[in-house]
């Protein structure tokens, strides 16, 4: 059993940095084959049984210079989350599940952060959302869900789905 980490924007403005420097910064933390998925900070730690969110940021920080949010998931919480109750589904306007990761579980009220017509469902440390539309009208959404609970990264279930078959 292993984990998996998804860091929070990698390869976006000044931030670029290859799949191959990305592992090489993780076997520097200790870390034996580190697998990078995509180049959107997805990595595949094979060998972790666990993984100290915090500490592979202090980690990441110190090696690549800037601040690096993480979010850790075993293997298994991975293969749970590809099981999403919006799997299948497509927003009004075409919009594809999300999974939103969280540090730890919210009890923040989430329905007063989305739209009405954004379709969530929250489980442990990850919201399950279903937007009407893309992303790219959501910027405004996404800051305020940072707010309420503390800092997130965002994945498609599409992408979730390709790394936990990774796992199997």
């Amino acid at each position: 059993m292993g984990s998996v980490i998804f860091l929070r924007g990698m390869n976006l403005g000044k931030r670029r940095i290859t799949n191959d420097e990305l592992a090489a910064a993780l076997e520097r933390l200790g870390f034996d084959q580190p697998m990078p998925y995509q180049a959107s900070g997805n990595v595949i730690l094979p060998e972790a049984t666990s993984v100290d969110s915090r500490e592979v940021e202090r980690g990441l920080e110190t090696e690549l210079g800037y601040p690096v949010p993480v979010f850790a998931r075993t293997d298994d919480e991975v293969r749970q989350l590809a099981e999403s109750p919006l799997k299948g589904l497509k927003g009004a306007d075409g919009g594809k599940p999300q999974i939103v990761f969280m540090h730890e579980e919210t009890m923040a009220d989430l329905t007063s952060v989305f739209r009405p017509d954004d379709r969530i469902e929250v489980r442990g440390r990850e919201i399950h959302w279903l937007p009407p539309g893309g992303l790219a009208e959501t910027a405004g959404l996404l800051k305020a869900v940072d707010d309420a609970v503390g800092g997130t990264t965002i994945r498609t279930l599409g992408t979730i789905e390709r790394i936990a078959r990774k796992l199997t």
